[in-house]
């Protein structure tokens, strides 16, 4: 870790935010481990709290595993608006960048994130770091340079945070992470992390997979499929996340109609050219909210949106467009550095 380098942003950061100034952290739609963890991370090192410093997301949390951490862990996250935000002295954002919210967000002041792809800078105050495998490994870095004692709580959440996005230390690792890891490894409560790891399904989704099994279709590694209408958008990550188990599947893409919007749930294995978040960042991005991570990624896009760029928002039409979509996009990807230089033997 370059503490000397950490040292310097902390500072910068600590200036930048007045002692009465009231601070959003707003995450991207859905949010993962990753990002909350972060958030809460965020708020100790400002030795703020949910009061003066909440958090924020236009879209709720869905993932069973994820609510269930915030359920356990009690991390509120507030719906978010565009003029909510605006009355807040300083908007800061971790785990996620500007561009993703387009115009809904009024503005940017703290940025801290390891994804790629965006240009910047796009916040008085920048902390990307992109060769790291989580920002919740950022975020325990910013901690321990800080000498700000973690708690059980919060060492359980970044622990979860670098353990998702990492796949338990298993992709896009680095040695920065695993120090992170080691760290708040002997702080954590790893009873509440085996309850977070297996959460409750649904009755609903053993009805709509009993529906969706009877037309399953998988084409040269490609799973599709369109659910209708659902009632809650993380029965259609449920969906994807089962389907990618089968026998033969590389992709999968399940969408399915919430509310007035179209949401699509990408999954992968991370591995070679797949890229889920590049992919549908290509695909949808100029029509609706999207993004992610190598082997997940989801788009949500206003249905009205839809129908203007496709002309039909018919359930059979949108999956057939999508079984066009997928194969072309997944096969011009460029091949990853990874997949590179195992080809070529380095």
């Amino acid at each position: 870790m370059d503490q000397s380098f950490t040292k310097q942003k902390i500072k910068e950061l600590r200036a930048l935010v007045s002692e009465g100034d009231r601070v959003a952290i707003v995450l991207q739609d859905d949010p993962d481990p990753d990002a909350m963890s972060s958030a809460m991370a965020l708020r100790t090192l400002l030795g703020r709290n949910k009061q003066t410093t909440p958090l924020f997301s236009f879209a709720p949390v869905t993932r069973p595993e994820n609510r269930t951490m915030v359920h356990l862990l009690e991390i509120e996250i507030l719906p978010a608006s565009t003029e909510e935000l605006t009355t807040f002295d300083m908007i800061a954002m971790v785990d996620v960048q500007p561009p993703y919210f387009g115009e809904k967000l009024p503005r940017a002041d703290i940025v801290i994130d390891h994804h790629p792809g965006y240009e910047g800078p796009n916040a008085p105050f920048e902390d990307v770091r992109t060769k790291y495998g989580a920002t919740a490994t950022i975020m325990t870095e910013y901690l321990m340079t800080a000498n700000e004692r973690i708690s059980e709580r919060l060492a359980t959440a970044l622990l979860y945070g670098i353990r998702s996005d990492t796949l338990l230390l298993s992709r896009h690792v680095t040695e920065d992470d695993i120090q992170a890891f080691t760290h708040l490894y002997p702080l954590a409560n790893y009873s509440m992390l085996k309850l977070i790891d297996r959460p409750e399904l649904p009755v609903s989704f053993a009805q709509i997979l009993s529906r969706a099994m009877k037309r399953l279709v998988i084409q040269d590694g490609l799973l599709v499929m369109n659910l209708g209408r659902v009632e809650r958008d993380d029965l259609i990550v449920q969906m994807a996340d089962f389907c990618l188990q089968f026998e033969g599947v590389e992709w999968v893409a399940v969408a399915g109609k919430l509310g007035s919007n179209l949401v699509i749930s990408v999954r992968n294995y991370g591995v070679g050219r797949a890229n889920a978040g590049a992919a549908v960042k290509s695909l949808f991005g100029e029509i609706g909210s999207a993004g992610g991570h190598r082997n997940m990624a989801k788009a949500v896009i206003p249905l009205r949106k839809w129908r203007a760029a496709h002309g039909t928002t018919r359930d059979a039409a949108i999956e057939a467009l999508l079984w066009e979509l997928f194969p072309i996009e997944i096969h011009r990807q460029p091949e990853s550095e990874e997949a590179r230089a195992a080809r070529n033997g380095n």
